[in-house]
């Protein structure tokens, strides 16, 4: 939300980025999970417009002093994409440190997010810089536009576990954020409650997860997918999964990444999981 705080974590899903030099350009970028393949003749970019941002990482690299030779790029990932776990700023992030390796000098964290974050902009048109820092520095963070980040003690306690819950239904992180945006600037200053709320929620999850105290986890989550829904970023789907999710015994639930489509997490015990998780599969293209 506007000015908050936000606390990001990253999860175990990888993309990797495969460059080799060429003797000469243009460079080839292919990404085999989406069938897609490009050429940079400079930063001039042809091919799958699903590759199109990447341009705008070579040009920050650049802009950082790199010389880029001509390359050949295999990207492959395990993130969905459009589901809201950061998959263009993942692949970004991957293929910013893999060019920066091949020019012989391999970007510091602080550089992979500057370079992502230059994509981002492409992708979504106004990113909050959440998703390329948390994939940069990983682990557990607190975050707020324009500061440094914070790391945190993101680790669940013995015998609790999240689900993932991949709706299936695509959307643009864009399209979600200027509807976000617009709801509370129409309902401002009632609104700025709703930021003020966030930002002390922040503090919140950070105290639960260093105490281990799961179960103000989870009506932290409910709260926050409350006060997303409040100023729609949420969907039927997406409240039908976090509803269900309660209802099979979830600790919480709440929408993730920009909402209204992709994925949901759900905080349980490891001993319901599978009863949460099978309560969740008819809403749901997969539960990880």
């Amino acid at each position: 939300m506007k000015g908050a705080r936000a606390v990001a974590a990253s999860v175990g899903l990888r993309v990797r980025v495969r460059a080799r030099p060429l003797q000469a350009g243009p460079s080839i970028v292919e990404s085999v999970d989406l069938g897609a393949r490009g050429e940079l003749d400079g930063l001039a970019f042809r091919g799958d417009e699903r590759l199109a941002p990447l341009a705008r990482v070579v040009e920050a690299l650049e802009a950082m002093g790199y010389r880029v030779p001509p390359f050949h790029a295999v990207i492959e990932s395990q993130i969905p994409p459009g589901a809201g776990l950061g998959s263009s700023a993942s692949t970004s992030a991957a293929f910013a440190l893999a060019l920066s390796a091949l020019a012989g000098d391999p970007l510091d964290p602080q550089g992979v997010s500057r370079a992502a974050y230059e994509a981002e902009v492409l992708v979504h048109g106004r990113p909050s810089g959440i998703d390329n820092t948390v994939v940069a520095w990983g682990g557990g963070l607190v975050y707020r536009r324009g500061e440094e980040p914070r790391r945190i003690k993101a680790r669940l306690p013995e015998g609790y576990t999240l689900l993932i819950v991949d709706t299936g239904v695509p959307r643009r992180t864009g399209d979600v954020v200027r509807r976000v945006l617009d709801a509370a600037e129409a309902l401002w200053p009632a609104a700025s409650h709703l930021y003020r709320a966030a930002d002390r929620l922040a503090d919140i999850v950070v105290e639960a997860l260093e105490s281990g105290d799961m179960e103000r986890l989870g009506l932290a989550f409910n709260l926050a997918h409350g006060m997303l829904h409040a100023l729609g970023a949420s969907s039927r789907i997406l409240d039908t999964v976090v509803h269900e999710a309660r209802a099979a015994g979830a600790l919480g639930a709440k929408l993730t990444g920009a909402g209204v489509g992709g994925c949901a997490i759900v905080l349980v015990e490891e001993s319901t999981a599978g009863r949460v998780a099978e309560a969740l599969r008819p809403y749901a293209r997969r539960v990880l």
